[in-house]
């Protein structure tokens, strides 16, 4: 409590240092209205309206974030229609209609302002204190299930998340942000953003957050005398740094970001001594990005960017060996870089046009995997190549209340021996003013990535002949839009899954292979109601059947069944306060060690304020407010409980 009362106190000094500035977001407090003729950037590229949008588009925006209290993109996704997240206590994941495979999130694309940010190793997309931005930077957040975002090719297997950052102008100048939380957790933020008398507008933030972690972690399955009686004890501990920066000049944009992450890890999860240091693994991404928008004609709009990143990680564990204790490293690095070029027309009747180029090199990608002591270099992998993809889209008016899009993409990539080509088809029906109907179908693919194909856990030989996942999306959506800022939308869709990398099913090698065959039968829905006054009720459920068509037809591991999710904000004391509250139902899942993890039911509640001080904002947030102590799969399929109830107390002061 100290570290936050000296960082308020910090704060409110400053303050009087400088001119107070009125603080404005692009996307706080639109109507239902305003925010379904938002452009999508992720939708089909050609920046559609979210109702016109050959997709199911699902958004939240920077005054969701403030009101509900989400402290991660994990916790804003867990948010999300037909999305549930998980933590390892290495990782966060996110599962998409029953799916999910604690793969690092490789087979949803992640992207910043359009930008891919899965690295080129694990093609991870990393959304906890892993991920490259602060909440407080987002202006929202676009997620499209995979049937509507297959255009952008690899990653973009179950879907795509796109993170929008705010401009400078919405701070307005500086702001500083002190929080604290459970578990010994604070974090401090300084940012500046502005729109200069130039007309560039400028953005620029770094951030710490430490956390102890549970101090005593209690794990069943280590609870015998020679492990400490299940106890992880001093093993949970987090470190996050954040440096964002984005100016925008005329046609320009050169964005940049680094995050740097350290993670103890208290799971023995592979085979590691329980209960023992150094058990920690190390994260470190950064990306930097420079593109051009200009109008070439007055139908026709060109878009070129270029882009290098990097990512580094490394872990140190104990492991058991016939002498005594042997320390392992695990070491891996990537580089890439590349560049698009686009063109967005309307300069043909009655349509809509998109097509383009990506180029991307991968400079490195390397593995290594050493014992230290006695030393002996138990792996070791090196690669390099080029990714290069063509895609087109057009979306066509057949009749006053009819469109059909149309879409194709080629992709020729140095892990795969096969180019790729995936189309993509949607028939749009605007019934009536406030109703529309939309079918489609599309098709797209996921890469092994050079971990999958270099190496596995055991270091005993991999598989040479594996090849890419495949899927086969189909959807048919109704959206309904009534007066009075509401917004319905039902769904039905299936998925066809084939060529899943997976263990071999028969244990004969336990090689990594195409074994998984997988059938989606599900169905969603989604209500949501915005007032005037700033209530805010939204309401969904999603059902999703994965069945393992391997293992005639039965649901797959450590999928649920059914999703359920309610928001619920009122703003009190005559607008003086806010109050957010969510409910989140996640149904039981299994677990390939014949556990269970049972279904739960989750309560957050989130109080914010602006009206004590001129420019400051204050929050108090309680997460998991019943104290539930429910249970997710972890990585290697074994069953973790949670850290049950936890408190955050924040301020961000404007000035």
């Amino acid at each position: 409590m100290k570290k936050f009362l000296y960082g308020l106190f910090f704060i409110l000094l400053s303050r009087n240092s400088f001119a107070n500035n009125t603080n404005t977001e692009d996307l706080t407090d639109l109507s239902i209205e305003e925010l379904m003729s938002v452009e999508m950037i992720s939708a089909s590229r050609l920046g559609q309206n979210a109702s016109d949008a050959p997709s199911s588009v699902s958004v939240v925006t920077a005054s969701d974030i403030r009101t509900f209290g989400w402290r991660t993109l994990a916790d804003a996704l867990n948010a999300m229609r037909g999305l549930f997240t998980s933590n390892d206590r290495s990782y966060s994941y996110v599962g998409v209609r029953g799916f999910s495979q604690n793969d690092f999130n490789s087979r949803i694309l992640m992207m910043i302002d359009g930008q891919r940010m899965n690295e080129n190793i694990y093609d991870g997309g990393y959304i906890a204190q892993e991920f490259m931005l602060d909440m407080d930077l987002i202006e929202r957040i676009e997620f499209i299930p995979g049937s509507g975002s297959t255009i952008y090719g690899a990653n973009a297997f179950l879907g795509l998340v796109n993170v929008v950052t705010k401009k400078g102008h919405a701070l307005g100048g500086a702001q500083a942000a002190a929080e604290i939380g459970s578990f010994d957790a604070y974090k401090g933020r300084a940012s500046y953003g502005k729109t200069l008398a130039s007309g560039a507008d400028v953005l620029v933030s770094a951030s710490h957050f430490d956390s102890a972690g549970v101090a005593n972690l209690y794990l069943p399955k280590f609870d015998s005398p020679e492990t400490n009686n299940g106890i992880a004890h001093n093993l949970d501990g987090e470190v996050a740094d954040r440096l964002f920066g984005k100016f925008q000049y005329k046609g320009y944009t050169l964005s940049g970001g680094y995050v740097g992450r350290t993670k103890q890890v208290p799971t023995a999860a592979f085979g590691q001594i329980f209960n023992t240091k150094p058990s920690f693994l190390s994260d470190q991404q950064f990306f930097a990005n420079l593109k051009y928008q200009e109008q070439i004609s007055p139908k026709t709009a060109l878009m070129m960017k270029g882009f290098f990143q990097q990512y580094d990680y490394h872990s140190d564990n104990l492991y058991a060996g016939d002498s005594g204790s042997i320390l392992n490293h695990d070491q891996s690095q990537g580089q890439w870089l590349g560049g698009e070029a686009q063109l967005t027309s309307t300069a043909f009747q009655r349509q809509r046009w998109v097509a383009g180029i990506e180029y991307q090199y991968d400079l490195t990608q390397q593995n290594r995997t050493t014992d230290l002591n006695p030393y002996d270099v138990r792996f070791a992998s090196l690669r390099s190549g080029h990714r290069v993809e063509v895609y087109a889209q057009d979306d066509i008016q057949l009749a006053e209340a009819w469109v059909l899009s149309a879409g194709a993409r080629f992709d020729y990539h140095h892990l795969i021996k096969n180019v790729q080509f995936n189309p993509r088809f949607g028939l749009i029906w605007s019934a009536t003013a406030n109703t529309t109907y939309k079918l489609l179908y599309s098709s797209t693919f996921r890469a092994p990535n050079i971990s999958e194909l270099d190496s596995n856990i055991y270091y005993f030989g991999v598989n040479p002949t594996l090849s890419e996942e495949l899927i086969k999306s189909y959807e048919g959506i109704v959206e309904w839009h009534p007066a009075n800022n509401t917004k319905v939308i039902g769904s039905l869709f299936f998925n066809d899954i084939n060529h899943v990398l997976v263990d071999d099913p028969t244990g004969e090698t336990g090689l990594l292979g195409n074994f998984g065959c997988y059938h989606v039968y599900g169905a969603e829905w989604e209500a949501e109601k915005r007032w005037d006054t700033g209530r805010l009720m939204k309401a969904s459920y999603t059902y999703s059947f994965m069945a393992n068509e391997d293992q005639l037809g039965v649901r797959l591991l450590s999928s649920p069944e059914h999703v359920f999710k309610l928001h619920y904000a009122e703003p009190l004391f005559n607008n003086y306060a806010k109050i957010g509250v969510e409910n989140i139902f996640i149904g039981d899942r299994n677990s390939s060690k014949s556990e269970f993890a049972e279904a739960y039911d989750l309560i957050n509640l989130n109080l914010t304020s602006d009206k004590f001080v001129k420019g400051l904002d204050l929050s108090l947030g309680v997460y998991n407010l019943l104290d539930n102590q429910y249970q997710v799969i972890s990585g290697p399929m074994n069953v973790v409980a949670t850290n049950g109830r936890e408190f955050r107390v924040k301020a961000v002061l404007g000035f």
